[in-house]
């Protein structure tokens, strides 16, 4: 898949591919009809949360928004090369690309004060790792809300429901990755000549 394809260009090319309407991946996924259909026409950006209620209704990786179908056996992802979405605060960078058998999905995140990953909490399989770099944000994991300051780490059971938010002042930055145990890529659904993201499904 071509790097350059927007987000609803994606959506729209999985969707059809699916053989969904966009009423019916709504209705899927939680959100309105409208939604579905302004995210398309890329008149706005989706919130963490919508890709990832998106990506789970579609059986993918939340990367698939991200990422081209390449594989490598080595990647070196400069600054300038990562694939990345901004919304409403929230800025995700992803490497876009991936190595056989891959069984980790590294994400860099900013947010912005007052932002979060959404208000409704995620469960996926396998283990989330989060080391902050910048600034200070909260974790919502199974009730207990856990604040990840510069040179925390944090890492859980990710079947247990969760969220991420910077309730602060000050930007926060951390690295994010998501554990795809045996390679299954069941963690990321929940946050190929014929079939453009047949490699981003389980």
């Amino acid at each position: 898949m071509n790097k350059t394809m927007s987000v609803g260009d994606k959506l729209r090319i999985l969707r059809v591919e699916r053989d969904l309407s966009q009423r019916t991946l709504a209705q899927m996924a939680g959100i309105s009809p409208n939604s579905v259909s302004l995210i398309e026409r890329n008149e706005i950006s989706p919130n963490v949360t919508t890709l990832q209620n998106l990506a789970t209704a579609l059986r993918v990786r939340i990367s698939y928004f991200f990422e081209d179908d390449s594989e490598q056996s080595i990647l070196h992802a400069k600054p300038s090369q990562r694939s990345c979405v901004d919304s409403q605060g929230v800025h995700i960078e992803s490497i876009g690309a991936r190595i056989h058998a891959q069984e980790v999905e590294p994400f860099l995140v900013r947010l912005a004060s007052r932002t979060s990953s959404g208000e409704r909490q995620v469960i996926h399989a396998g283990h989330e790792v989060v080391y902050c770099l910048k600034g200070k944000l909260e974790y919502l994991i199974d009730g207990t809300i856990y604040q990840v300051e510069a040179g925390d780490f944090l890492l859980f059971e990710a079947n247990l429901p969760h969220l991420w938010r910077n309730p602060y002042e000050e930007m926060a930055e951390f690295l994010l990755i998501l554990q795809t145990p045996g390679a299954t890529l069941d963690p990321v659904k929940r946050h190929f000549v014929e079939y453009p993201s047949i490699t981003h499904t389980e």
